[in-house]
């Protein structure tokens, strides 16, 4: 089914603790369970957290910026351009949520408090509210894979609407549902979006060890279609099956060492 845009968030805990719950359940022999290392992401949707309570979380970062936007002119007046400032000083790239370490969240926490000095209200919203969510769910999850990239659920809002289109804004019960959906364009979408992790485009890039793959986006635009789609095919097919079994590579690709234990 479709949940409705306004539908309670007793409604939105009751389907995310459904699925949850047949996630845990064995059919046919096989047991269908949650990763360890699950990560959501959400526009701090409470009902996911409740369902999912030992799952990671992320945090939407265009709809955290959008909510302190509206916040420093709705309720308390901020000028534009004091607005800007202190939403550099949040989301940009030495920023809060962007932060390398402690040191420079402090900084930039610090910073951002000297812009706010004027405005209390905004403050006690910042430190009670905001705050905690943006160093837990975007800078901490950042800071553990190395990335300064914000993250935020756009994919996911246009793949929304793209379902929502699809069945014309009603509610479906799932098997309907699954038979209106683009199904094949949406994958087809994705494997597009895929592909062009090659040519340094799009939302993926490739780990090291298979960085012989990339190729400058500039000659990329002068290959056929069918020399895309073997560059492609022959990136796929690479499943580094050669390597020695006495080599051990870290998850990064970047070292191997020789693996001599005996067991």
């Amino acid at each position: 089914m479709l949940l409705h845009k306004d539908a309670s968030y007793t409604t939105y805990r009751a389907f995310f603790s459904h699925i949850s719950a047949t996630l845990e359940l064995a059919i046919n022999d096989v047991e269908l369970r949650l990763h360890e290392n699950i990560e959501f992401g959400s526009d701090d949707e409470k009902a996911i957290e409740k369902a999912f309570p030992t799952a990671k979380r992320r945090l939407c970062t265009k709809h955290l910026k959008d909510n302190v936007q509206h916040y420093l002119q709705d309720r308390v007046g901020v000028s534009t351009q004091e607005r800007k400032n202190i939403i550099n000083t949040i989301f940009g790239d030495h920023g809060i949520a962007s932060a390398d370490d402690t040191l420079q969240f402090a900084r930039a926490d610090s910073e951002l408090k000297d812009l706010c000095a004027n405005y209390p209200q905004f403050l006690k919203y910042y430190e009670q509210s905001f705050k905690p969510g943006v160093q837990e769910f975007v800078n901490a999850p950042n800071r553990r894979l190395s990335t300064k990239q914000l993250w935020t659920n756009n994919n996911a809002e246009s793949m929304n609407r793209v379902m929502k289109v699809a069945v014309n804004w009603k509610p479906q019960h799932a098997p309907d549902l699954v038979d209106k959906l683009p199904v094949f364009d949406m994958v087809d979408f994705q494997f597009i979006n895929f592909r062009s992790a090659l040519h340094h485009s799009g939302d993926y890039m490739l780990v090291h060890s298979y960085k012989q793959y990339t190729i400058a986006d500039a000659i990329w635009k002068t290959k056929s279609d069918e020399e895309k789609r073997k560059l492609f095919t022959n990136f796929l097919q690479d499943s580094k099956k050669r390597k020695h079994d006495n080599i051990i590579t870290s998850s990064d690709g970047l070292y191997s060492v020789v693996n001599k234990a005996n067991f």
